[in-house]
């Protein structure tokens, strides 16, 4: 535990720290309409990466017994699927020339589209080897491959960037970073695999990537819905501002829920089929999350509007808002999101399918609705569709996981009222008339005061919970078990 959690940490603050570094040369080089174009070209390109990453993933993960053919036959299916999309966005890029005035957005888009669709062939290796990873719990290994893309991929998008290179150099962070990222986990792995056609292995993962795949495309969608009603609503303008709000919250986000998912989903996936077990883990859980987690995403709500004003200057104070609604919104899915990876275990994957399509739903509802009020709907939106669900979670999720509403809202109440003190004190902080000239000042008071009010009410009303989050990092990782595929090979 105390290795998966160290390179967690080191993949989070680095990915922070990389973050903050670029967006300080981005946000002064580059315009709100680039950030908005560069973020609409990545969300298509994620959108049509869903038929790469979302089929196999989770059902090599889940599935009990697995071979090397498994892995084989998955990667040869997502590298031809990626061939084949790569085809098909040139092919549109050509068609929307022929059809669309010259110079306009929309050609621009396609062809930025078709020339960061390589990508998904980075997409579609990372996600078997990154299966391959879990089934290994070699979670050390995916926190590093991805630090190092990271790290890669901002390197050369600054390099273009300090070239004169516009909407590119935001793009080849994202497809440097990926490529690298691949390149590590293939070399890492103490197994090799070739893609081989297998289609009687193939049908034995059906099973569970059906739903599984529904509900990736239903997530990655709410996704480009989001960006998009952005676009439609506030201009591309608009989606640079959200860009950048999500430049601020995405390495905090990003790392916490990809690795506590990872983490989450090995431990729930050995208490399936004991429900006491599974309902025990994921209480703990749930608690453990909220006290580490709440602190962490109301503190970057309130610190947001000075983290915005430090790194992109007065040019991007309308993502300051954004950017505090949907750290708001991660505040709520801190204490949820474990339970669609328990409902994952579970193998309930219709029911995932199902919550976030009404998520997407009252996304897309209260941002059409909410957007009179300008930029701060963006973030508001985000609230109100993690309030929902949150509400599908521990309404009709709830049965099949035995959660008692009560003792759930016991275990997150206390860190809510410890985090929501900690907030109203850095808030205060922020608003001192001594620090309003310096927004270095001002980020290092509130951060510092953070940290003393939370941590203080923590020792004092939270202890034992505290000590027992102190406890796991003092231990050491168990020895590495036997490999994945002994099992299968001996069945077969």
């Amino acid at each position: 535990m105390l290795k998966w959690l160290s390179s967690s940490l080191a993949d989070a603050l680095g990915r922070i720290l990389l973050k903050v570094a670029t967006t300080v040369v981005f946000a002064h080089w580059l315009s709100p309409m680039v950030f908005g174009r560069a973020s609409l070209t990545i969300v298509i390109v994620s959108l049509l990466a869903i038929f790469v990453t979302a089929p196999f993933e989770e059902s090599l993960v889940q599935r009990r017994l697995i071979s090397r053919v498994h892995f084989s036959g998955a990667l040869a299916v997502v590298l031809a699927v990626s061939v084949a999309l790569m085809a098909a966005t040139g092919v549109a890029a050509v068609w929307i020339t022929e059809v669309c005035p010259p110079g306009s957005e929309t050609v621009t888009l396609a062809w930025l589209v078709a020339g960061f669709s390589p990508i998904l062939l980075a997409h579609a290796g990372v996600a078997i080897f990154t299966a391959m990873a879990r089934r290994h719990q070699a979670f050390a290994r995916i926190a590093w491959s991805n630090l190092v893309g990271d790290v890669t991929g901002t390197i050369a998008g600054l390099l273009l960037v300090f070239s004169g290179v516009g909407v590119w150099s935001l793009l080849a962070v994202r497809l440097v970073s990926r490529f690298v990222t691949l390149i590590w986990l293939v070399v890492d792995s103490p197994v090799r695999i070739a893609p081989g056609w297998s289609p009687g292995r193939l049908g034995e993962l059906s099973d569970v990537a059906g739903w599984f795949f529904v509900a990736r495309c239903v997530d990655k969608a709410s996704d480009a819905v989001f960006q998009g009603l952005v676009a439609r609503l506030f201009g591309l303008e608009g989606a640079g501002y959200l860009n950048m709000a999500l430049r601020i919250i995405e390495p905090v986000r990003g790392p916490t829920a990809s690795v506590s998912h990872n983490i989450a989903m090995s431990f729930f996936v050995r208490a399936q089929h004991a429900p006491e077990r599974l309902r025990a883990a994921v209480a703990s859980t749930v608690s453990h999350t909220a006290l580490v987690l709440m602190p962490v995403f109301l503190g970057l709500a309130v610190c947001a509007p000075t983290l915005i004003a430090l790194l992109g200057g007065a040019k991007w104070t309308a993502a300051g808002p954004i950017a505090a609604g949907l750290a708001l919104a991660c505040v709520i899915g801190a204490t949820t999101h474990f339970l669609m990876t328990a409902l994952a275990s579970r193998g309930q994957a219709r029911l995932c399918c199902l919550a976030l399509t009404w998520e997407l739903i009252w996304m897309a509802v209260a941002l059409i609705a909410l957007h009179p009020l300008s930029w701060p709907a963006i973030g508001i939106a985000r609230i109100v569709s993690a309030c929902a669900l949150g509400g599908f979670y521990l309404a009709v999720a709830r049965p099949v996981l035995g959660i008692d509403r009560l003792s759930f809202v016991r275990s997150v109440v206390p860190s809510l009222i410890n985090a929501s003190i900690m907030a109203v004190a850095v808030f205060g902080v922020g608003e001192l008339t001594l620090l309003a000239d310096s927004s270095v000042l001002r980020l290092i008071a509130q951060v510092a005061a953070g940290v003393m009010v939370y941590g203080g009410l923590a020792l004092a009303f939270q202890r034992a919970l505290l000590y027992s989050i102190l406890d796991v990092l003092r231990r050491r990782k168990s020895k590495a078990s036997t490999s994945v595929f002994s099992a299968a090979q001996d069945q077969g």
